[in-house]
């Protein structure tokens, strides 16, 4: 079944073995899924959805150009085709990407991602096939 993390107003409970963070209350990774979906939002209908093999909590960025970046838990940082919901690339970080959303920027005329994870920034670009 798909899970989340409910935020809730009280004092957190503590518990050996299980992550805690303020008020948040943690669903243990084998009790779900986790899941990326495009909404139709004229209809309400699911247009595609990719499944996590846990719950995550890494943000999505979608672009211009009909792609969808994303990452999970653990650490593969995806590239989505907006439309279809293909999944076009993908890259194995080596750390959690958990609680930000990628990020682009442009710098002298060259177009980033970037992605924190773990203690680090991951970026990445298209060649420069710039003469």
């Amino acid at each position: 079944r798909e899970s989340c993390a409910t935020f809730v107003p009280q004092e957190p409970v503590i518990e050996p073995g299980r992550n805690s963070s303020g008020g948040i209350i943690w669903i243990d990774r084998e009790q779900g899924y986790g899941a990326l979906r495009a909404i139709d939002v004229r209809t309400g209908e699911r247009m595609w959805e990719f499944r996590y093999p846990q719950p995550t909590m890494a943000g999505v960025m979608t672009t211009v150009t009909g792609l969808v970046f994303a990452g999970d838990h653990d650490g593969n940082f995806m590239a989505f085709d907006a439309t279809t919901g293909e999944n076009l690339w993908h890259y194995q970080t080596g750390s959690r990407i958990w609680g930000a959303a990628p990020m682009t920027h442009m710098l002298d005329g060259r177009q980033y991602v970037l992605i924190p994870s773990g203690t680090t920034l991951v970026a990445f670009a298209l060649p420069d096939d710039r003469p």
